[in-house]
């Protein structure tokens, strides 16, 4: 899977659980992948800290995929996509 776009909705921030969750999506050519996200939600998190830790949410579950576990397929990124997640 070539992701070429990751985008991020439906942001949800859970005061009293401490969480943040939303849905991220990677984008291929031949396909989209929507996953459900949830990550703890730290006060002092800096600016973007929060979408790179849903972004590393949806690459971790994403690779449990049985096609990529299996390496029947690999994951790989257009230029400039994975460099933005820390």
């Amino acid at each position: 899977m070539h992701v070429t776009e990751i985008q991020i909705t439906n942001p949800t921030y859970r005061q009293s659980l401490g969480q943040l969750s939303a849905v991220v999506s990677l984008s291929a050519e031949s396909r989209d992948v929507r996953l459900f996200c949830e990550v703890p939600a730290a006060a002092e998190r800096r600016e973007g800290e929060g979408r790179s830790a849903l972004i590393r949410e949806a690459l971790r579950q994403i690779r449990r995929m049985p096609e990529l576990r299996a390496g029947l397929e690999k994951l790989s990124f257009a230029p400039g996509i994975y460099e933005n997640v820390a």
